[in-house]
């Protein structure tokens, strides 16, 4: 298991997938630049799960450990035979949609606003402030409303180890929720045809809803709610839920339809297999400072 401060959110064993003499193309937003790398130098985060993160792993690891096999049977078109194969692509899906920049976006951005709000609350009662700064100082009265702020901040700033440990307990709780939620639904997989090949993203579980635009839980769209949902799995497979197990053939117009989706969510990282066609387009299309090789 990978237990380093370098955290892959997608997994390994999928990326190789997509690898060509261990070589994987892709655009990193933060650089702008498309380069080709192995695996070593993209689609990770530093300390993504900082807390407890060998528990993290071990999670992921369990789903992890028995792709090689369903693989094989997705190669063979027979995965959909297989109820342990079934169930381990359904879990690849709550891996992904929890083990994501997305819902680290989502939960940032919750906790900041419920933060914020509980601040205000606390500035509209001064008595309170003027109660805790005298409690937090042993017994000093505050000089105005400065000092107030400023008891109000430090209440409201949290120690990193705790922001932390409640991003990794929720971290767990968001792929128990996604693996309840998708026992619900049948497995289908989708066959690339005419040549054509598939992008991944950092943010490769799609979720989206009728009538919206959004494209994930940082776009809007939670599980719960989402009427459409797809992960690319190599150059030419992808997977998704539906209400039926079906085999599918995914004409290379359609095949362009689920890249743009990856394109329109990814958050830093999007990947492709190097000298294909998705390869090609990202180069031509993909707005980038820098590319190499």
């Amino acid at each position: 298991m990978e237990t380093s401060k370098r955290q892959h959110t997608v997994s390994k064993v999928v990326l190789r997938r997509f690898l060509s003499h261990n070589q994987l193309s892709v655009f990193d937003r933060k650089g702008a630049v498309i380069q080709s790398t192995g695996l070593r130098g993209a689609f990770h985060y530093d300390d993504f799960i900082a807390h407890d993160a060998n528990e993290a792993e071990r999670r992921w690891w369990e789903v992890e450990n028995k792709l090689n096999r369903v693989y094989k049977l997705i190669d063979q078109r027979r995965a959909l035979d297989d109820p342990d194969a079934v169930a381990t692509l359904r879990d690849l899906l709550a891996v992904h949609w929890a083990r994501s920049p997305a819902t680290r976006a989502v939960h940032e951005r919750i906790r900041a606003s419920v933060i914020a709000q509980h601040r205000a609350e606390f500035a509209a009662t001064p008595g309170l402030l003027e109660r805790l700064f005298t409690t937090q100082t042993l017994g000093l009265l505050p000089s105005g409303p400065g000092a107030l702020d400023w008891i109000n901040d430090r209440l409201h700033t949290l120690p990193e180890a705790v922001t932390e440990r409640f991003f990794s307990e929720r971290n767990a709780a968001h792929y128990q929720h996604a693996r309840n939620r998708f026992a619900q639904s049948a497995v289908q997989i989708g066959y690339a045809t005419g040549g054509a090949e598939f992008f991944i993203g950092d943010t490769p579980v799609i979720t989206r809803k009728n009538g919206g635009p959004g494209l994930g839980p940082h776009q809007g769209v939670a599980i719960n709610e989402s009427t459409e949902l797809v992960m690319p799995i190599s150059p030419t497979v992808i997977i998704g839920l539906g209400t039926t197990p079906l085999i599918l053939q995914i004409e290379p117009e359609m095949v362009e339809h689920f890249n743009a989706l990856q394109v329109n969510s990814f958050i830093r990282w999007l990947g492709c297999r190097p000298g294909g066609p998705a390869d090609r387009q990202l180069r031509a299309n993909v707005e980038a400072r820098v590319i190499k090789g």
